[in-house]
């Protein structure tokens, strides 16, 4: 299994995200909801040149790093689909939004990580405040997302590369 089908699993464990089709739906229907944000570097470089005109570089990794990941917690659709959600059926309020940032709070201090296959240091919403994706004055609702930060032990190794300048 991918990490995104684990986080997906993952986050349907969250009573108020259970129930939301993007995420109770099979992971290939609607909008893709768990959305890759960034990451922290994995190296620092240490370079020099020395007097004899060598370059040396030591690639030191961080002992951490981390990924971040937006979760939609609505259900975004196509206007050509035959069976759009009603929106109001479909979008979680900011008071349930809150409540997965609680829910992931609770997961980080049980130490209840996602199996991604990574050493798992942490897991917390950054910043811890639901964010707006859309409002829609229409149908008077507003998208919110939340960005999840996982932190996780770097096993990126340490090496040296070094280089003879001639001219």
């Amino acid at each position: 299994m991918d990490k995104y089908a684990v986080l997906f699993n993952y986050f349907r464990q969250c009573p108020y995200l259970k129930n939301l089709m993007s995420i109770a739906a099979e992971s290939n229907k609607g909008n893709t909801v768990i959305l890759p944000q960034g990451a922290s570097p994995a190296v620092q470089y240490q370079e020099q040149f020395d007097v004899n005109g060598y370059y040396n570089c030591t690639i030191e990794p961080y002992p951490s790093v981390y990924e971040d990941f937006q979760i939609n917690c609505y259900e975004w659709y196509d206007v050509n689909d035959t069976n759009p959600p009603q929106f109001n059926e479909n979008v979680l309020t900011y008071q349930e939004v809150v409540g997965v940032c609680d829910w992931v709070k609770e997961q980080n201090e049980a130490n209840n990580f996602p199996d991604i296959g990574e050493m798992i240091v942490s897991i917390e919403c950054n910043p811890f405040v639901p964010q707006i994706r859309y409002v829609d004055p229409d149908t008077n609702t507003v998208g919110y997302f939340i960005t999840v930060r996982l932190r996780y032990v770097n096993r990126t190794p340490r090496k040296t590369v070094e280089y003879e300048f001639t001219d």
